[in-house]
């Protein structure tokens, strides 16, 4: 297992902005980024996972019915 910091932004599309609403950071231990999102949004109808690098951590988005929008940013410590 790898240690991350881990940032968690939630984005609403009614506001009609680009920035987040709520962010929170946290540190984990976790054997894969990517199935620890998909976990979190197992129980959702639709949803859109796209993960993308940027400055070394991996960034993923969950994109969810109604243009709701959560973004992981994963930095290894």
């Amino acid at each position: 297992m790898k240690r991350y910091e881990v940032i968690k932004e939630t984005f609403t599309p009614c506001k009609g902005t680009q920035l987040p609403d709520n962010s929170e950071i946290q540190e984990m231990q976790l054997e894969n980024p990517a199935h620890y999102v998909q976990e979190q949004y197992k129980k959702e109808r639709s949803i859109e996972f796209l993960t993308t690098e940027q400055d070394g951590s991996t960034v993923i988005e969950a994109l969810l019915e109604g243009g709701r929008k959560y973004r992981y940013t994963f930095s290894e410590l």
